[in-house]
């Protein structure tokens, strides 16, 4: 199907269901009256992927995501359709039926599954849900405006673990895109082929350019391949959960705790007090934070970077544990769940079977694979043996009996029809076996007294069918006010919710008030809690901890003085005494260095995309060459900028050296810690783009203040700042965080200009010339890419005729300015029988020379006249990540990367132009002679 057919199939579907429910046949019916053809395997297809329509089976209807309120499902209504459908069921012979009245009399106990709570609606809810909903319907919208579904182009596929029950595979992402955790999605092989077919795949993290993927244990394991992702997933499952819970009676959903987690309703002017809840490792904040939390109320624990969050988390739920209450804990992501569930293990080692349930899967080894386990599908994988193994042996007669058909098909043997019946039958046994091991899985978490898993696992898995006790939302300033309410519901009022409000916010795709509010901002935000510390007066259930135990104290100052001047943040003596790890205590516990003055040139991924500064990732490699060759500890260094293409860059630095090393953006960083940071701002006085929001917006919870905050806080022993200071102070403004953080650094830290970084140990260094350009030319058997705005400089010649000599075998492309006059005599003319790709380009904000694994870099055009400071790196993963940020994709008439420019009629080469922004925003093809 065409794109413009699919467009105009979706705009009739919405039309028709804009006017109310239709069933299948209605629907098909109305569209045919408006000219669309369509049956109804392709209107569900359509439906489905575009986010158009919701389907209820039990009425056969579509309608409007979030517009009718679908019947939930619990797990005593699911086992009663389950005997039902199996007495209706003429598939299933008499014997397998016996067989399965067995295994599930031996699997299931006989207990009745408790009857989900009826809480009365608050009155306030039915207009909070209708807000939530229409700003859910708004990131519906513009997640389906901007792409539905995106494919990302994944390489150098390691195998992490190959179970009976999965398969866990590890790749580096070739593009800027971000996946959400749980995200389920279809593994495609690069080179799709009948013999690899497409697999689903469910997103257990990403970490920078690494992400790790869940496969069905018979998957085939690629090296490379495409992960199609549906971007609308989880908003759409969003709205049709709030559509659940917007009628008058919403089982096992407690509106009031909802309410609690975004209102004043939350916030108590008093509370009774309390004694403080000592433990073992508690400090006096953290146990009173622990006796507060024990309350059958909302609870807010703020917990600045190195505080002992998690700590105080882990001794909370021990304590709720040994009370006999049930308990949630939930988190954005499987990392903090994770974190959080191995303290709890750390201090709790002692625990009944299936007292602990985590749902979803983990790649942390130290809850994998326990004596008693912990990990949903472990605990099931026990509780079901028979039943899988069972499963098992199903599904190679199924094998085997499709094999046979295969065969007596091809001769036409009387054979086929009893082989036909026997794989159905065989399908419908397979069919229920998996439902009984669903079944065995309900009854784990039914049964389990701490249930741990990320926020949306929460809705996806219908856990408000379970009454629990408690309920503790950690992370929760990267949960968005719609989500912490569903959370919360699942309780009855007793709600913990920890986090620090100063650090990253929720992630947001429309740009309207509503999913501004509801999705941008989290429960922090949305109560008022940021806004009554701002004030000085928060309310007396907000714990907040204020001695850290990660930072040296030159870092936890700054970073207290700029962002939590309300907390009056602490290093403990611990942090004084403890082992070096990777910094002598001698070296300077911050430092600066300063590339004011090198007017670094910024340029953008592929000419379009976010920015990266190449001078400041080859300097990065001197500052870190020796802790970077000599680190053996994980998580010895952490290289983080704003910027993904940077971050890219930056890890290429650390290629061999994880876990000692890791590099990313700051959003992955969040919840980590090493022992060196070096944050890579990127921003410079050569850059010909406006400055970036995070450095011109920096107050109190903006988003530059909270990057800035969780990349510097995440240094144990040395926190390193690489900027251009005097262009921040210039456009920082004065009396916010980030300017005092800049202010305090600079009166603190040790300052290393960048001419004694470039002039210092490792792959990096200055040179005066491009003389030794034509000796790295020459030596290049592989790869010559060169970007350049001008062509007018004294060695442009030689160069060219260097070139010139290189075999066929030397890929070569040279993309220059379209406009500069000098190109035709220095470029065009030299070049022009040879293989080399020529490419005129506007504008070019690049200035480069990558020949095989060095990396040249020019304050000025590097083949210009006034070509600046020449920086020059010898290291093969740098020029390798470089080559990937050049990349230029083909669109339309305007080739790209690996093609030859192409030729107007007049004879002039045509022009690659990139515009970002503006009504041609886009890549075009122009001549520049004719401007055709």
């Amino acid at each position: 199907m065409t794109k413009s057919r699919s467009d105009r199939k979706q705009q009739a579907i919405r039309l028709v269901l804009d006017a109310g429910p239709r069933t299948t046949a209605e629907l098909v019916a109305q569209l045919a009256e408006r000219g669309v053809r369509i049956d109804s395997t392709e209107l569900f297809l359509l439906c489905n992927e575009f986010g158009l329509a919701t389907f209820d089976a039990a009425t056969n209807t579509w309608a409007v995501p979030g517009t009718v309120r679908l019947a939930p499902t619990r797990p005593e209504r699911r086992e009663a359709d389950r005997q039902v459908g199996l007495r209706r069921q003429p598939g299933i012979d008499i014997s397998s039926r016996v067989e399965l009245r067995k295994m599930r009399e031996l699997l299931l106990d006989d207990e009745t599954p408790d009857t989900p709570t009826e809480y009365p609606i608050h009155p306030s809810w039915p207009a909070i849900a209708a807000q939530v909903s229409a700003a859910l319907r708004d990131e519906l919208s513009t997640v389906t405006r901007q792409r539905t579904q995106q494919e990302i182009p994944l390489v150098a596929g390691e195998l992490v673990e190959r179970a009976p029950t999965r398969l866990i595979v590890r790749y580096e992402i070739q593009s800027s895109d971000n996946v959400r955790e749980g995200l389920t999605a279809t593994l495609v092989p690069a080179e799709h082929s009948g013999a690899a077919e497409p697999v689903e795949a469910e997103v257990l993290s990403q970490f920078g350019a690494e992400i790790t993927l869940k496969l069905p244990a018979d998957s085939v394991f690629r090296e490379t391949a495409r992960l199609r992702c549906d971007l609308s997933w989880l908003v759409h499952r969003q709205i049709q959960t709030y559509a659940d819970f917007r009628a008058d009676a919403a089982p096992g959903f407690c509106t009031e705790a909802a309410l609690a987690t975004i209102s004043a309703a939350g916030l108590l002017d008093t509370v009774p007090p309390v004694d403080p809840c000592f433990a073992v490792g508690l400090n006096d904040r953290q146990a009173c934070a622990v006796a507060h939390g024990l309350q059958p109320r909302v609870t807010w624990l703020w917990g600045p970077p190195g505080t002992g969050k998690t700590t105080t988390l882990a001794a909370l739920l021990a304590e709720l544990l040994d009370s006999g209450r049930t308990v949630l804990l939930a988190a954005p992501t499987n990392a903090a769940v994770d974190v959080a569930l191995s303290a709890l293990l750390a201090r709790r080692p002692n625990f009944r079977n299936g007292e602990i349930a985590r749902i979803g899967v983990t790649d942390n080894t130290a809850l994998v694979g326990l004596p008693t386990p912990v990990v949903l599908d472990e605990i099931a994988a026990v509780a079901g043996e028979r039943a899988a193994r069972r499963l098992v042996e199903i599904q190679a007669e199924l094998s085997e009996l499709r094999d046979r058909l295969k065969v007596a098909t091809e001769a036409k043997s009387p054979d086929r029809s009893a082989l036909t019946r026997k794989i159905a039958d065989h399908t419908e046994f397979q069919r229920e076996l998996n439902a009984l091991l669903g079944d065995v899985r309900d009854q784990v978490i039914r049964k389990a007294k701490l249930v741990a898993c990320t926020t949306h696992q929460v809705m996806l898995k219908g856990l408000h069918s379970k009454n629990f006790d408690t309920v503790i939302i950690d992370e929760a300033s990267m949960v968005s006010s719609s989500m912490a309410m569903l959370v919360a519901g699942a309780g009855n009022g007793h709600t913990v919710i920890a986090g620090d409000f100063r650090q990253l916010s929720p992630i947001v795709q429309a740009d309207t008030p509503g999913s501004r509010e509801w999705l941008g901002r989290s429960a922090f935000e949305k109560s008022g809690i940021a806004e009554a510390v701002r004030r000085g007066r928060p309310p007396a259930n907000l714990i907040a901890l204020n001695q850290q135990h990660r930072m040296r104290r030159q870092i936890g100052d700054a970073i207290g003085i700029a962002f939590y001047p309300e907390v009056d943040l602490r290093t403990a003596s611990s942090v004084h005494t403890r082992s070096v790890r990777t910094v002598p205590t001698h070296q300077p516990q911050v430092v600066i260095v300063d590339t004011g003055g090198l007017a670094a040139l910024v340029a953008r991924r592929g000419g379009t995309s976010s920015r990266y500064n190449l001078a400041n990732a080859q300097l990065a490699a001197n500052v870190l060459h020796v802790p970077l060759t000599s680190a053996t500890n994980p998580g010895s260094v952490g290289l983080i900028s704003p910027f993904v293409p940077q971050a890219r860059l930056l890890q290429a630095l650390t290629s061999g050296l994880q876990p000692a090393a890791v590099a990313s953006t700051v959003h992955r960083f969040q919840g980590g810690e090493t022992d060196i940071v070096l944050y890579d701002a990127v921003e410079s006085t050569g850059s010909r783009f406006s400055p970036h929001t995070w450095f011109t917006e920096t107050h109190m919870g903006s988003e530059g203040a909270r990057l800035l905050n969780v990349a510097m806080s995440r240094a144990r022993e040395q926190a390193i700042l690489l900027a251009d200071m005097s262009y921040l102070r210039t456009i920082c403004p004065a009396g916010t965080p980030v300017r005092r953080f800049l202010s305090h650094m600079s009166e603190y830290a040790e300052l290393r200009p960048w001419p004694t970084v470039a002039d210092s140990n490792g792959p990096t260094r200055r040179d005066q010339d491009l003389t030794q350009v034509l000796d790295d030319i020459a030596a290049a058997t592989s790869t010559v890419d060169i970007f350049t705005a001008a062509t007018d400089g004294p060695l442009t010649r030689q160069i060219s005729e260097a070139i010139a000599m290189l075999p066929d075998t030397v890929k070569v492309s040279i993309w220059y300015r379209a406009d500069d006059p000098t190109s035709m005599r220095c470029v065009e003319d030299p070049l022009r029988h040879h293989h080399t790709m020529l490419h005129p380009l506007r504008p070019v904000y690049e200035s480069c020379i990558v020949a095989d694994a060095v990396v040249w870099s020019a304050t000025g055009p590097i083949l210009g006249s006034r070509s600046g400071t020449l920086l020059r790196t010898d290291h093969a993963g740098l020029a390798d990540a470089l080559r990937r940020q050049l990349l230029r994709r083909t669109v339309g008439g305007a080739p790209g990367t690996g093609e030859y420019a192409v030729r107007c009629g007049c004879g002039s080469l045509r022009v690659r132009e990139e515009i970002s922004g503006g009504p041609r925003k886009g890549v075009h093809s122009v001549c520049r002679s004719c401007g055709d």
